[in-house]
């Protein structure tokens, strides 16, 4: 049984998924909530393996509620806007749907999720030594960028630093800079687990990459990138085995 739970500002996006979901012998709906705070409360006293997630709502965004979940479920993201689709799949979502949902599409999306969980219990029961995981995850790690309307990916280990343009960040790596549309902060949630070091309001840095730390400033390559203050004491900590 898929234990569901429907976050959402607006009644008939509800009755919508209550009907697509009771239709589906394995989904069982445990939950409502029609703002991201109820969410969160009922998540740390609920289990819950599929969440329908609205992006738009009052309190907090659904990628700002997903911010905040340290294990999070499957989600599917359902929404009228489809400018947030690139951004929402590094939050690492089952699918994504737009408003008004159709029957068909609903089906598709549940059966990734069911894909999921099925991997997921298979992963968890052969046991990996590890280091041998981390390294795995580190590899496979990647962003997607847009440029020039093509979807691409850049894998993490390729990324030097995260410089922040607005509501924009621009991605260097060895030989190119790729802008990619979210914040700094988000980048950072997103990145951290991924051995990214922020270190100033507008730098993200990939702490191995790090070559020097010379006062207020560090170096990766020929570029030297300024440390806040802020972040000072927190690079001197996170750098004692690095520089």
């Amino acid at each position: 049984m898929i234990r569901v739970l429907i976050v959402d500002d607006e009644a008939p996006a509800h009755k919508v998924l209550e009907t697509y979901c009771g239709r589906v012998s394995d989904l069982r709906i445990v939950g409502n909530c029609y703002d991201a705070t109820s969410a969160l409360n009922l998540l740390r006293e609920q289990d819950v393996d599929l969440m329908f997630l609205d992006i738009q709502m009052s309190d907090l965004t659904g990628l700002e509620l997903l911010q905040t979940l340290e294990k999070p479920p499957q989600v599917v993201l359902v929404t009228a806007y489809a400018e947030y689709a690139l951004e929402s799949y590094d939050f690492g979502v089952s699918d994504y749907l737009l408003k008004p949902v159709r029957y068909a599409r609903f089906l598709q999306a549940v059966e990734k999720v069911r894909k999921r969980l099925q991997h997921n219990t298979i992963e968890t029961s052969i046991p990996l030594p590890e280091t041998r995981h981390e390294k795995a995850a580190e590899t496979d790690a990647f962003t997607t960028v847009e440029e020039e309307g093509v979807l691409r990916r850049i894998p993490l280990p390729e990324i030097l630093w995260a410089e922040s343009a607005a509501n924009y960040v621009k991605l260097h790596t060895a030989g190119s800079v790729h802008t990619k549309r979210i914040t700094l902060s988000e980048l950072e949630t997103l990145f951290r687990p991924h051995g990214f070091l922020r270190v100033h309001k507008s730098f993200l840095v990939r702490a191995d990459a790090i070559r020097a730390l010379d006062g207020n400033r560090i170096r990766i390559g020929d570029e030297l990138i300024p440390v806040g203050a802020t972040y000072r004491q927190a690079v001197r900590d996170a750098l004692k085995g690095i520089c």
